[in-house]
């Protein structure tokens, strides 16, 4: 069953304590949301961009992806990757949403979950998208517009695999405790209300934007490849601030990134995070130490150890993962901002290196 399945998937008690989140931002994550604040508004309140971001990542920003295809993509990865947060929550408002349970419960049985070869084609790939190795390619994408799917919606599939990665790492590293729409007395309410709740969660099909403007520096390539897609907007919006923020050294946060993108294999992303690492006045040697064996003379103090850190984020065991940043956040002495901007990076990161595989599309 469904719940023996949530049940059994390991996880530690949240790493950071509720905060309070100010009016405006609330009410941004309450549009986003169709009214509904989730409980991780409050726990990331202490870092905005954060906040703002996971609003972003989780409110469908889709054109031409279908949802059932969204929702399904998100179900998937957050299964491949054990979050008990994301899979949990995603499987409880697909339920309520009356979306097919057989479908659910053939991929808790590690079955096919679609019996359409397109659909599952499409899953499959998302597979790929999470694991990150083998890295999916050319022929990958080529089978994707074979099946059917518009180049637009192509682009649109790839950024919901990776955006479901952002969200599985940010949850997983804070261990995130259940929404309360995993409750059973929710989910009968939701089964018993459902034209209300449909309206409520359900969303609303969002109409192609103009590309973002200005978008420049790393990941512009890959912002630029979704084209109108609202994900564009929202891919850029989540770079800018992380980069922006000055909870840690810009410095500290480039190193991460290229790390990410070296594990990924995203080469574009690794120069773009070079080149500007080189503009900080490291130079290229010491930036080419730091990335072909995770350390470096040139390193402060907490680079020594978030930068190995970043590379563990690629692909982890939750238990392990957020054991491990417990310590480091302990043996660092961080605050919870900087705990919350460690996540928040090393997610964009790992996002962003997932979500450059639409560039073979070019």
């Amino acid at each position: 069953m469904a719940e023996d399945l949530v049940s059994t998937m390991p996880w530690s008690e949240c790493l950071v304590p509720p905060g309070a989140p100010t009016p405006e931002l609330v009410a941004v994550v309450r549009r986003a949301h169709h009214g509904v604040v989730p409980g991780w508004t409050a726990r990331f309140a202490p870092l905005p961009w954060l906040v703002r971001a996971m609003s972003d990542m989780t409110s469908d920003p889709f054109a031409s992806l279908p949802l059932r295809d969204a929702s399904l993509i998100t179900l998937v990865v957050s299964r491949d990757n054990s979050c008990r947060f994301c899979y949990g929550t995603q499987r409880a408002l697909m339920r309520i949403l009356g979306f097919d349970l057989d479908a659910i419960d053939r991929l808790e049985r590690d079955e096919l979950v679609d019996p359409d070869p397109s659909a599952q084609l499409a899953l499959d790939f998302a597979r790929r998208v999470s694991r990150g190795s083998p890295r999916p390619g050319v022929a990958q994408l080529a089978a994707l517009e074979r099946s059917g799917r518009s180049r637009e919606t192509v682009a649109e599939l790839v950024f919901a695999a990776a955006s479901a990665v952002f969200t599985n790492r940010v949850s997983t590293l804070v261990a995130l405790p259940p929404e309360p729409i995993e409750g059973s007395g929710y989910q009968l309410a939701g089964r018993l209300l459902r034209p209300l709740i449909t309206r409520m969660f359900k969303p609303r099909p969002k109409a192609p934007e103009a590309p973002p403007a200005p978008n420049e520096g790393l990941g512009a390539p890959v912002v630029a490849a979704l084209g109108t897609s609202p994900a564009a907007g929202v891919l850029r919006r989540t770079i800018d601030a992380a980069l922006a923020s000055p909870v840690l050294p810009r410095r500290t946060k480039l190193l991460m990134l290229a790390v990410i993108a070296r594990a990924l294999e995203c080469a574009r992303c690794e120069q773009d995070a070079a080149s500007e690492l080189h503009a900080t006045g490291m130079a290229a040697g010491d930036i080419d130490q730091a990335l072909d064996h995770l350390s470096s003379p040139a390193l402060d103090a907490r680079e020594v150890q978030l930068v190995p850190f970043a590379r563990e984020t690629v692909r982890c065991n939750p238990p392990e993962i957020q054991a491990r940043i417990r310590t480091l956040a302990s043996g660092l002495g961080l605050g919870i901002d900087e705990v919350l901007e460690v996540v928040g990076v090393t997610a964009a990161g790992n996002a962003l290196c997932r979500a450059s595989i639409i560039l073979a599309q070019c």
